[in-house]
């Protein structure tokens, strides 16, 4: 980097261990640099080839001596209309169910406990400083998450909105049921919970107060094969009110298909996000660079959201009363 050459000695021969020492290389200079500049680092070899996994860093080990290097290349924000919105002070509800009752209801996830919950909880309450509340049992029935979800609109006064918050932020995390219902949680009691359910309490018509607001739905479970059934217009008058506006649903794999108890959506959304709202960067293009990092390390996820807002969105650490 700018003619000058570094050893590093790694543990391991791994894209994310030479990421690691790579920065701790860097001077003051160069974190002033890509701060200021809004760039990020990547590496290449000496043709100028990218280096993004563990394949390409072995690759190049396999000559005598394998040569990186530094490039401060500029983020490549989304093509948006211009119009975004800033959460500043977000309302963050995780449901996390990691122990089941019995193995016909689905083997315990230990990464929703241990990791899963511990990476959200360190991004959103403890990085952006917003307002995290999470199911205080890992073992939940179905009446007791409705129980939590209607205890939380109580508790926050999310009617009336009294806490001025500007964004909703939902994890749901857990075993899906794979039935003829469609996408669902399902608790530990074997019951099941439609993620339409989750989502109903929130839209326009039941949460004016939250109607302008984004809604973010974070979703890390297995997903069944059934497609919903259409839904039809709420109407009123001869005018139809669209009541699913303002909904960003993000979820850890396709229709159809199962994902690990392995906790990377969590992590690299952790990662991701701590390391670039601070420049503004668009939520839209956090997902793309999740949706890369997991393509190279882990193909259980493919992350697909479905989107219905007409802004992009933008984090913002909240300022302490």
């Amino acid at each position: 980097m700018d003619e000058r050459k570094k050893l590093i000695k790694m543990k391991e021969v791994t894209f994310e261990e030479l990421f690691r020492q790579v920065h701790n290389c860097l001077e003051w200079k160069d974190l002033q640099k890509m701060r200021n500049d809004n760039v990020k680092l990547e590496l290449a070899d000496m043709n100028d080839n990218m280096i993004e996994s563990d394949e390409a860093v072995k690759k190049e080990f396999e000559s005598n001596k394998p040569f990186f290097k530094i490039k401060l290349t500029p983020f490549q924000h989304p093509i948006i209309s211009g119009k975004k919105k800033t959460i500043k002070n977000a309302l963050v509800i995780m449901i996390g169910i990691s122990e089941y009752n019995d193995n016909k209801n689905g083997c315990n996830l230990p990464g929703v406990k241990e990791d899963d919950n511990e990476n959200f909880k360190q991004l959103f309450e403890q990085e952006l400083n917003y307002t995290f509340v999470c199911n205080p049992s890992p073992s939940m029935t179905k009446e007791d998450v409705l129980d939590f979800i209607d205890q939380v609109i109580r508790d926050h006064e999310l009617r009336r909105n009294t806490k001025k918050y500007d964004g909703l932020i939902t994890i749901i995390c857990g075993h899906g049921d794979q039935g003829d219902e469609g996408d669902a949680l399902v608790t530990s009691d074997g019951g099941s919970i439609s993620i339409d359910e989750f989502r109903d309490p929130f839209d326009c018509n039941r949460m004016r107060s939250f109607k302008d607001f984004p809604k973010i739905f974070i979703i890390d479970i297995c997903r069944s094969k059934s497609k919903p059934e259409p839904q039809k217009p709420v109407m009123r008058g001869k005018r139809p009110l669209h009541k699913d506006d303002g909904f960003l649903v993000i979820w850890s794999t396709t229709k159809g298909n199962t994902v690990a108890d392995l906790s990377l959506l969590s992590k690299y959304m952790k990662n991701i996000v701590t390391s670039t709202y601070k420049s503004g960067y668009p939520f839209k293009q956090v997902l793309q660079d999740i949706r890369t990092e997991l393509r190279n390390k882990n193909d259980v996820y493919c992350v697909e959201s479905q989107d219905t807002t007409d802004y992009d969105i933008v984090f913002q650490q909240r300022k302490s009363a």
